[in-house]
């Protein structure tokens, strides 16, 4: 019965199939996602993807929900019921399917294509699908993310927040997004104040100290930090060598880290 069921499945979603050949990894790269961020100019969720290679970054703009299930598996956040990639992921399990990979296929008239390579047995299908879907179910599976060399050739730039002063990078290596109302309820983070580290760099003074993506900055040396601007003025006014003392909130609990600054 297993079996039928699986292959009624199959059938059906090889109806709905792309048409596309076997996506194998000639003129593809492999990529991960790096960070969930909030477009400030139109308070739209974007995934930004990372070659793994020359760290070339993809900025996609997805919807709210898609956002929400990749930020919640980025930071391990549990649910006490399945939600629909939860679903997704449990039936493919169930059948016995392996998601072999997704591929962000190409970029036209500012919309991005994916498909989904889905393997029963000795058999592979792809499966159009929209590139949120498709990265937010790749997260779920713990599969491998490629994109096309014409998407990385095509891509857009980052919103403009993403371009930070890159001293203070260099010197933390911390990368921080505007906690805004909106961002605030996508991460489902209380309460709603002070700046989201969206990335860390290892190796860097903060990753030394323990700061994790997903950390909200609340008070550094004593003083309360509203927006990314408020820390980067503090760290250029800071003595070298030096330390920062920074209270974060850490799912859901408040700690301390102290990072310290180099000469």
């Amino acid at each position: 019965m297993r079996k039928g069921i699986s292959l009624f499945v199959f059938a059906a979603c090889c109806f709905f199939a792309s048409g596309l050949h076997a996506a194998g990894q000639t003129g593809t790269v492999e990529m991960k996602v790096k960070r969930v961020m909030l477009d400030p100019s139109t308070k739209t969720p974007v995934v930004v993807l990372e070659n793994t290679k020359d760290k070339k970054l993809v900025p996609i703009w997805i919807g709210d929900h898609e956002a929400m299930s990749i930020a919640m598996e980025l930071e391990k956040v549990a649910t006490p019921r399945p939600l629909p990639y939860d679903l997704i992921r449990n039936i493919l399990q169930g059948l016995g399917t392996t998601l072999s990979r997704i591929t962000i296929t190409d970029l036209r008239n500012s919309t991005y294509f994916a498909v989904i390579t889905l393997k029963l047995g000795d058999q592979e299908f792809q499966i159009d699908s929209r590139p949120s879907d498709a990265i937010a179910l790749a997260v779920k599976m713990k599969a491998p993310i490629y994109a096309s060399s014409q998407v990385l050739a095509k891509a857009k730039d980052l919103p403009a927040t993403e371009k930070p002063a890159q001293e203070f990078r260099k010197m933390l290596g911390i990368h921080l997004q505007e906690l805004t109302p909106e961002l605030a309820s996508l991460l489902d983070l209380q309460p709603r104040k002070g700046i989201l580290v969206a990335d860390v760099d290892l190796g860097s003074a903060a990753s030394e100290a323990g700061v994790q993506r997903g950390d909200v900055i609340l008070r550094v040396n004593e003083r309360t930090i509203q927006k990314a601007a408020d820390l980067e003025s503090l760290v250029q006014g800071a003595k070298r060598p030096g330390q920062l003392r920074m209270e974060v909130l850490r799912k859901g609990k408040t700690a301390t880290v102290v990072v310290n600054l180099p000469s």
